[in-house]
Order: C-alpha cells, then sequence, then structure tokens
C-alpha cells in the first residue's frame, strides 16, 4: 500500500483530497484497525494547547481544571458522536464509497457466533 508523503499527510489532515494512488491508504486511515484513535487525536490533540492556557488564568487550581474538564468533556462527545458522518465525508470527498464507513470487518467465526447468539 502506497503512503503520502510528509506535504501530502499534511495537506489530507487539514481537508484535502489526496490522489486516486492513494485511495487504499485513505480506506485504511478512515475505516482501518485504529481508525478512531486517530480520528481522536487528530480532532482533540491540536485542541490541547489551549486548554493548557486556562491554567495561566488567575484563580484557584481547582477552578482551572473544572473549566477544562467542562470544556473537554463535550467536545470528546461530540467528536465521538460525530466520527461516523466525518468518514461518511471524507470516503465521498475523495470519491469512495461512503458505505465503507459502514462496514466493520468480522471474521466468519465472529459472525456465526453473533448470529447464533443473538439472532434466533
Amino acid at each position: 500500500m502506497k503512503t503520502p508523503t510528509f506535504k501530502q499527510r499534511i495537506a489530507y489532515d487539514l481537508g484535502r483530497e489526496l490522489p486516486a494512488d492513494l485511495h487504499e491508504w485513505v480506506v485504511h486511515d478512515l475505516c482501518g484497525h485504529g481508525a478512531m484513535e486517530r480520528y481522536l487525536i487528530r480532532f482533540i490533540g491540536p485542541i490541547i494547547p489551549f486548554f493548557i492556557l486556562i491554567l495561566l488564568f488567575p484563580g484557584p487550581m481547582t477552578l482551572k481544571l473544572g473549566l477544562i474538564v467542562m470544556m473537554i468533556v463535550p467536545l470528546i462527545i461530540f467528536t465521538i458522536a460525530l466520527a461516523w458522518v466525518w468518514r461518511r465525508f471524507r470516503l465521498v470527498q475523495h470519491g469512495l464509497d461512503p458505505d465503507l464507513a459502514d462496514r466493520q470487518k468480522f471474521s466468519q467465526h465472529d459472525r456465526e457466533v453473533y448470529n447464533l447468539r443473538y439472532r434466533h
């Protein structure tokens, strides 16, 4: 699988479309193993320095930590809630099938166990 260059990767992370020869990498990045972790790091990571700036405000540390928690908890909740929408948008942006975001990779054995257990 071909991977993007550093410049292409930065452009991709900022929302640009990658060339067609990198679409296999895009599918792996958006739908492969560890996709949710990469997504969370991309969205929450750049915001962390702004939360650290709150520590420079005057006042008790409990107040500062409370402000950070009150901002970061909804950020994480909404980021996770919108992961599926973002994944589908990025697939469509690259001209790929948006239904790839719905498919989870289960082995045949896992699927049979699930069907036996929950589908009568």
